[in-house]
């Protein structure tokens, strides 16, 4: 072969090495470019999934949120703790979540027991859409949906209460000295329902005429020791009712149950709520040296009855002087409570101030504190009621919680 022929074929075979390279090559970029299709694919699908979880999460929040301010006891309850699906769909952006409300998110609750008798007995959507079992537990489902992607959870919630537990066996406390006076309508504080404790008074002064007392109560006055409130009723207690009438809904300026009369209020001093806003949780702040008149049945809802009825449901009001007290202190002490007439409370009475009048034939049902003192001369009548102390456990919804490993996904609807 001459030099010629040698390099022709060495031509032809480079040329054959390069044609084999280029088609690898174009495999390889076909192979590539498929492969980064498909990752983008997943990669897109796998973020639209995770979109569709955080919509789903969400929901979960709102409707226990829900759930927290209306835990339906009964098959119709009122306000019904429905999800606010305009207001979840309000916080995505609708360029990435695109899906209108409807089609957005959803949320259901229901008993955590088998209510519609299915067989094989299951827990699920169709059973009674409200806690039928009074275990203060339901479950709740929550769905989020992006694009055509939807996720489901599921979750045992529980309904958690504001600790609001009094002492029990406390008719009285007064903070200063008790004017009385002697006679046939003595004693003025007696014992209605001892709910099988001993109970007590005390007064950190002297009383006039000590058989204002029934004998049975135990009293403690000078020169005995008599403890501070905050030994008896903690601080941390006053100031949970303070927090919870913060979070009630109800008529003061900011909408809820705690009234402040001062000028310090931002929203503007509040005017004195009339009775019966005065119902359930009710914390009152005012300037020092006013006057409260207690009128009609306070928590009595036929009222006022003679005495409280089985159905009556006790309440907490506090009438306080204006924030904020230091510690051991009291800038309330001339508020004056005045009652009247057949005028009645049932629960915890609780002032910084004086019970200054009483007329005619009104009465206290429950526990009394008036930390500044009180003036029985008049025709009021404390009676102490186990009743009240008791049926305020477990009152007011603190919060609903997942009850743990409960949480999980199942397939969406």
């Amino acid at each position: 072969m001459n030099l010629r022929s040698r390099f022709g074929s060495q031509r032809g075979a480079t040329l054959l090495i390069i044609i084999g390279i280029a088609a690898a090559l174009a495999v390889m970029t076909a192979s590539l470019i498929l492969v980064v299709g498909n990752m983008m694919a997943n990669t897109a699908d796998s973020r639209t999934r995770e979109k569709a979880a955080t919509v789903g999460e969400a929901a979960m929040d709102a409707q226990m949120y829900a759930l927290a301010l209306n835990w339906p006891t009964v098959a119709t309850p009122s306000p019904a703790p429905t999800l606010d699906t305009a207001q979840i769909r309000a916080q995505f952006p609708t360029d990435e979540f695109p899906n209108t409300t409807s089609d957005f998110v959803e949320a259901v609750f229901y008993d955590d027991s088998n209510t519609n008798g299915g067989t094989p007995p299951v827990v699920d959507v169709n059973d009674a859409h409200w806690d039928a079992n009074g275990n203060r537990r339901m479950y709740v489902e929550a769905q989020g949906k992006v694009g055509d992607r939807a996720t489901r959870f599921q979750a045992l919630v529980e309904r958690t209460f504001v600790p609001t537990s009094f002492p029990h066996g406390i008719a009285v406390y007064d903070g200063a000295g008790m004017d009385s006076n002697g006679g046939g309508n003595n004693p003025k504080i007696t014992i209605y329902n001892d709910g099988d404790y001993p109970v007590s008074g005390y007064v950190n002064g002297v009383i006039e005429y000590p058989d204002v007392f029934q004998g049975t109560i135990g009293v403690t006055t000078p020169p005995a020791v008599v403890p501070p409130l905050s030994y008896l009723l903690p601080d941390s207690t006053i100031g949970q009712v303070i927090a919870t009438a913060k979070s009630v809904d109800g008529s003061s300026n900011a909408g809820n149950q705690y009234y402040d009369l001062t000028g310090a209020n931002p929203n503007g001093p509040d005017l004195v709520p009339d009775n019966a806003k005065m119902q359930g949780i009710c914390v009152i702040r005012m300037p020092d040296w006013r006057t409260v008149q207690l009128q009609g049945g306070i928590n009595m809802a036929s009222g006022p009855d003679a005495v409280p009825a089985a159905t009556d449901q006790p309440g907490i009001l506090m009438i306080l002087g204006p924030e904020s007290e230091p510690p051991g202190t009291n800038i309330g002490e001339n508020i004056k409570i005045e009652m009247r007439n057949n005028d009645r409370f049932y629960g915890v009475f609780l002032t910084d101030g004086q019970l200054d009048f009483a007329s005619g034939t009104p009465a206290f049902f429950g526990m009394t504190v008036f930390k500044s003192s009180m003036d029985m001369r008049g025709t009021v009548d404390i009676r102490y009621d186990d009743s009240a102390i008791t049926k305020l456990v477990d009152v007011w919804t603190l919060a609903v919680v997942l009850v743990p490993n409960t949480w999980r996904e199942i397939q969406p609807r």
